[in-house]
């Protein structure tokens, strides 16, 4: 069931997943839903409470996989590459539009959920680089930059993820390339000298 109604979501949006029709898609009866969920409410907590416990357990293992990466920029392109394919899944985009569409239920939900994907994002930010104060900001982007282009290729069809997952490999490689370059060799900003009589 809920695999099914993930796939409602991802296909059909989220208006389209009535319970009748999460009913009729999956070919059980509505008593299913009332014996394992209680409602339809129930069945959406369901689907983020597994969205979110696939999300947290998947940026652990993005956790460990990146920390064999000793080069910065292989480093940053393994996290860009991981938390992309991560972030992308039909399980973690079906939990954020509902998510979205039911910001009223938030408030019921379990803090666990919340403190356990801040947890895996934490430490995610704490393998970027000691060099940048910006690792948090770094570690936001990962996760913004999948979502984000999920919402520009529903305004788009046919724009490619490869290039923006590049593109923010490249960016976080070439910020702490440049963090990291000694003081000397570090680009500064041309000073104006004062003009006479200032």
């Amino acid at each position: 069931m809920i695999e099914e109604t993930i796939k409602c979501i991802r296909e059909e949006g989220f208006a389209a997943a009535s319970t009748r029709h999460i009913v009729e898609r999956a070919g059980v009866s509505w008593g299913v839903i009332q014996y394992h969920f209680g409602d339809r409410d129930g069945l959406l907590t369901a689907v983020i409470d597994y969205g979110f416990d696939t999300l947290v357990e998947s940026l652990n293992e993005l956790a460990d996989t990146a920390e064999g990466v000793t080069d910065a920029r292989s480093r940053a392109e393994t996290l860009s590459a991981a938390a992309w394919q991560v972030f992308s899944t039909p399980t973690a985009m079906g939990a954020l539009e509902i998510l979205i569409a039911t910001r009223a239920m938030r408030g019921t939900m379990d803090g666990k959920k919340f403190h356990g994907l801040q947890t895996a994002l934490a430490r995610i930010a704490s393998l970027i680089d000691d060099s940048t104060p910006h690792a948090e900001s770094i570690a936001t982007l990962l996760w913004a930059g999948p979502v984000g282009m999920m919402v520009a290729r529903i305004v788009t069809p046919g724009l490619r993820a490869q290039s923006g997952q590049d593109a923010l490999a490249d960016l976080i490689a070439d910020h702490l390339s440049a963090r990291a370059a000694p003081a000397s060799k570090k680009v500064r900003g041309t000073s104006r000298k004062p003009r006479k009589g200032a």
